[in-house]
């Protein structure tokens, strides 16, 4: 089961003198229980993309399917696919409005028709798997909450809508390490829990750590797609699309230009600097 787009070009405002193309040409797949990270320059296209996947858009060219069925092409079908797809903005405060968290995390399900302890229990179990304990949280007030706090709030209410598929617009942007690094536990914890996560960042320890494939956007094109080993290996690619590689990584690909028997995507220190004191060695003899 997957979302797949085909040769998707999105313009705002076509027809018109202030006609703007930001996708085009855009194929992508996301598939249940992997995590693709979708990398670009700011103004790239990324968040237009996930409009597009998710429903929210529909493309001025090119086509979207949700499994085998093509649904970018009717309004019936873009529900279809808005009913499949979670979102995440960057920004929690725009997901988050109620008095409460439980209010806020119940109100889609109970677009749903859900009510009474139907819906307290699906309420509570989001708040669960976002990592937020409801006998802590559910009567606070969304807006009381740390940043981090916030964004598994707003997460919550996403899950309580059960979509087979997570959008996360840079979803640990801004908050410290120790945030980070819960927010990637919760991701890598969604993904074996089935969901197809389509993840937007420019930290390069998310795609180490989550992305089975990286796609890198540059001015709405797709400029690379491939396995995070290829990702960290080809940095010119990366580099060519704005956005700078981890160091190692340039250094380790600097010195396979210059000759050196390196694996490509080698990210541990000290790995690394075995790896190439060892190819080093194996030159001199």
């Amino acid at each position: 089961m997957l979302i797949a787009l085909e040769e998707v070009g999105f313009t705002y405002l076509p027809g018109t003198p202030m006609a703007r193309r930001v996708l085009e040409g855009v194929d992508l797949s996301l598939r249940e229980g992997e995590v693709v990270c979708l990398m670009g320059a700011s103004g790239s296209g990324k968040t237009t993309l996930l409009g597009v996947a998710s429903g929210m858009l529909s493309p001025t060219r090119g086509k979207v399917f949700l499994d085998t069925l093509r649904v970018d092409d009717s309004p019936a079908g873009r529900r279809r696919l808005r009913g499949a797809v979670g979102v995440l903005f960057q920004n929690p405060r725009r997901q988050l409005f109620a008095e409460s968290v439980e209010k806020d995390v119940s109100f889609g399900p109970r677009n749903l028709g859900l009510r009474g302890h139907e819906l307290a229990e699906r309420a509570r179990e989001a708040m669960r798997v976002a990592g937020l304990e409801p006998e802590e949280y559910s009567h606070r007030s969304p807006f009381s909450l740390s940043d981090g706090e916030m964004r598994r709030a707003a997460l919550a209410g996403v899950l309580a809508m059960r979509p087979r598929f997570l959008l996360l617009d840079e979803p640990s942007s801004g908050l410290d390490a120790s945030g980070r690094r819960r927010f990637r536990e919760l991701i890598s914890d969604l993904r074996r829990q089935g969901k197809g996560i389509l993840l937007v960042t420019h930290d390069w320890e998310e795609v180490e750590s989550l992305a089975d494939r990286v796609v890198v956007l540059d001015g709405g094109k797709v400029a690379f797609t491939g396995t995070r080993e290829r990702a960290l290996a080809d940095v010119e690619a990366v580099s060519r699309a704005g956005i700078a590689p981890p160091p190692l990584a340039e250094l380790l690909s600097m010195l396979r230009r210059k000759g050196l028997s390196l694996s490509p995507g080698m990210t541990s220190p000290a790995e690394a600097a075995s790896l190439i004191a060892e190819a080093m060695g194996g030159r001199g003899r």
